[in-house]
């Protein structure tokens, strides 16, 4: 294995998923890759001057949240790359991983805004359906 992208949102489960991730690179000699994804607004009710306020909040906690990933992880001894990109999580996860060619993708099993009722969160369930590569889902 020699690519591995892990999609991170800032819960606790992207945060095992990260770390699982991590090892799995670190036994492995893999690069990997940290995708965090600012999700596109659709909510009608909102003006766009009140869409673009928000959405400018979220990129700033996902680069935040980033950075905060960056430093934790400066200094291990394989590559690390981090990417972030806006819009649909799920697709732009698999985007990604098509075109960087990944051989695994790692994701917590619910977001940010997830819940435990359901087996497996909406995001990681479209990524485990339409994978072209293995998707290791943490929980």
């Amino acid at each position: 294995m020699q690519r591995i992208l892990v999609a991170h949102d800032g819960s606790k489960a992207s945060d095992k998923a990260l770390r699982k991730a991590l090892e799995i690179a670190l036994s492995m000699n893999s690069s990997l890759t940290v995708l965090a994804v600012v999700p596109e607004l659709y909510l009608t009710e909102l003006s766009d001057a009140d869409r673009q306020r928000i959405t400018e909040v979220l990129k700033r906690e996902t680069e935040d949240n980033m950075e905060r990933i960056r430093k934790s992880l400066s200094g291990k001894p394989i590559e690390i790359k981090f990417l972030v990109r806006e819009g649909d999580p799920a697709e732009k996860i698999l985007e990604t991983a098509h075109k960087m060619k990944v051989d695994l993708i790692v994701t917590g099993s619910h977001g940010k805004h997830g819940t435990k009722k359901f087996l497996i969160g909406s995001v990681s369930a479209k990524v485990v359906e339409y994978s072209k590569c293995p998707v290791l889902v943490v929980k």
